[in-house]
């Protein structure tokens, strides 16, 4: 089974509510709630996870941890804010983080990004590595290492960061990736995901093991809302 996850804007928090609820009830297993979409997701205000809580009732409320726009590379005092905001994240009952970081070489920031892992899964939350995965040097070693890491998802689309193309350019990428994988850990494929192009990107990929999500933002947007009715038209579309 492939799953859905919808990204949803979380700058006010009546609007993040109306969102998640029309996630919610359009089918979608998660969303993924991001303050600053216009700086490619930011840490939402906590009052914003909060009534995104509310809204979703169920399991699923993944929330981005990231202090800045710009590069992945983080300072020491930047990883201190993220700390705090993780546990924000706990408190405001969250499932999950969704968080990255790279060293200036580009490859995956153990030293730093490892132990905010370690705190997520203390505080009962999902950990979710951003696309800052797609920044890196090498994408296959990166996997490898954010599994032993004890990642649990990993959002890709398959084309190298600042790349102009959607997952459907990256199905090559992404098919070798959930391959090396094998079900230990979930790929959740983003890059311009829609119902209309989900079926061929899937389409595209080997049989694989364990869980496989996908991830949309505009895809699902109607007058830069999101739709109900365009995210039950995902979950359609990814059961052909």
């Amino acid at each position: 089974m492939v799953k859905v996850e919808v990204c949803i804007r979380g700058d006010v928090a009546e609007e993040t509510g109306l969102f998640a609820k029309a996630a919610f009830q359009g089918g979608a297993d998660t969303i993924e709630l991001c303050g600053s979409m216009q700086l490619d997701g930011l840490t939402p205000l906590k009052e914003s996870i909060e009534a995104a809580r509310l809204a979703f009732q169920r399991p699923g409320l993944m929330v981005m941890v990231r202090p800045r726009g710009g590069d992945f590379c983080y300072s020491s005092y930047e990883i201190g804010e993220m700390r705090r905001e993780i546990e924000i994240a706990a408190e405001a009952k969250a499932d999950g983080v969704v968080l990255g970081g790279l060293t200036r070489g580009g490859e995956i920031d153990v030293l730093q990004i490892g132990p905010l892992i370690e705190l997520s899964h203390s505080l009962s939350l999902k950990a979710t590595f951003h696309r800052s995965f797609d920044a890196a040097r090498d994408v296959q070693e990166s996997l490898g290492i954010l599994i032993q890491l004890g990642v649990d998802r990993i959002l890709t689309s398959g084309v190298p960061w600042g790349e102009s193309g959607s997952a459907l350019d990256g199905v090559f990428v992404i098919n070798q990736l959930i391959q090396q994988c094998a079900g230990r850990t979930e790929i959740v494929i983003g890059g311009s995901v829609s119902p209309e192009n989900v079926p061929l990107v899937l389409k595209g990929l080997q049989p694989w093991k364990g869980d496989l999500s996908v991830h949309a933002y505009s895809g699902v947007m109607e007058n830069d809302k999101t739709s109900e009715r365009k995210v039950r038209l995902l979950v359609e579309a990814v059961s052909f």
